[in-house]
């Protein structure tokens, strides 16, 4: 809730899919407590559907390229329909993306994923000439905005009745965030699609390292939890992308040397199947039936009460700072690869 009320609007569309995500969860878990939490969904896009976007393209190779491909065919079209000469939209003198940074110029979003949050991937991985209802509608937006708002309002107010809740505080006094336009025709001449893919990569764990990680100071097992999500589903793409590269990025040695790079991360031993349900589902019952906290491992002072304790056999503390070590690492890589020129503007400094 706090990050909702203070996110600036800049950062806020990266929150919707953990936001959607935690919001559809709760709804779940206390439901089957009989508290109601059902409230009438007013639009198109339900949180059902958004908090899938956390998965980061949940899709085959194939269709995850053919939707970034699409995503940047629809917005290089939008904004050359834009210009007051659209004739001219071959010479490539528009922007088409935007991308957003902070002060040490780490990016922490793009336009581009903004956009695909309110698509269907069902239908923006078709290919292009086969999709339908892809235009963002305003008005449903907002609606869905709406009821996101009452749910997180709900759920809150239900969780203020328990003693044992651990509260998060939020500081963004030191988040400073810029914008820069590109062209992606212009900064990505060859293996487009798969530069994009990095940028979303990028953005995804840039959000969580230097947006929520500094704007969280006080956690409450919240920022693990967004952590964990996002190296997961990172590491699950990476390991599928290297395969489609292997095919179709044999002209760049940096981008073989930069997965070659990562693919040391691929069978992480931070990675666990129990524990990756009970991040993304609130449940504390592992595949085998069983409780995921021994008996002799919980403890009510800590976040998540010795989940981590007792699933990774490290502290909560430990595992997060090697979970943010490979982050951090993987974070890298892809900046030093994609080599953008991010310029602060000039009345900022």
């Amino acid at each position: 809730k706090k990050l909702s009320f203070k996110l600036t609007p800049d950062t806020q569309p990266f929150m919707i899919p953990y936001t959607a995500l935690l919001c559809y969860e709760a709804i779940g878990y206390l439901n089957k407590r009989g508290i109601n939490i059902n409230i009438e969904e007013i639009s198109q896009y339900s949180i059902k559907d958004l908090r899938m976007k956390s998965k980061f393209f949940d899709l085959s190779i194939n269709k995850l390229m053919q939707s970034i491909d699409n995503i940047d065919t629809l917005q290089n079209n939008y904004f050359i329909n834009l210009m007051s000469s659209p004739q001219l939209g071959v010479l490539d003198i528009h922007d088409n993306i935007g991308i957003w940074f902070d002060d040490d110029k780490n990016i922490v979003g793009n336009s581009h994923y903004g956009f695909y949050l309110f698509q269907d991937e069902r239908m923006i991985s078709k290919p292009i000439e086969k999709m339908m209802g892809i235009e963002l509608m305003g008005g449903e937006i907002f609606s869905c905005a709406c009821y996101m708002g009452k749910v997180i309002g709900r759920v809150s107010s239900v969780l203020n009745n328990i003693n044992d809740t651990f509260f998060t505080n939020i500081n963004i006094d030191n988040i400073i965030i810029h914008s820069q336009d590109f062209n992606t025709n212009r900064c990505f001449k060859a293996n487009k699609t798969m530069h994009l893919f990095l940028l979303h990569i990028l953005s995804s764990i840039g959000f969580i390292l230097y947006v929520l990680k500094k704007a969280i100071i006080k956690d409450s097992g919240l920022l693990l939890r967004l952590e964990y999500i996002t190296y997961h589903y990172t590491i699950k793409r990476l390991k599928g992308i290297k395969v489609y590269g292997n095919t179709n990025i044999h002209n760049d040695s940096n981008l073989i040397q930069m997965f070659n790079n990562i693919e040391s991360l691929y069978h992480s031993s931070l990675i666990n199947t129990d524990f990756r349900n009970c991040m993304m589902h609130f449940g504390l019952i592992g595949s085998d039936y069983k409780p995921l906290i021994c008996e002799e491992k919980i403890n009510l002072s800590l976040p998540f009460c010795g989940l981590v304790e007792s699933q990774l056999d490290m502290s909560y503390e430990e595992y997060k700072s090697k979970l943010e070590t490979q982050l951090l690492f993987i974070y890298e890589a892809i900046q030093d690869y994609m080599e953008f020129k991010l310029k602060i503007p000039a009345d900022s400094l």
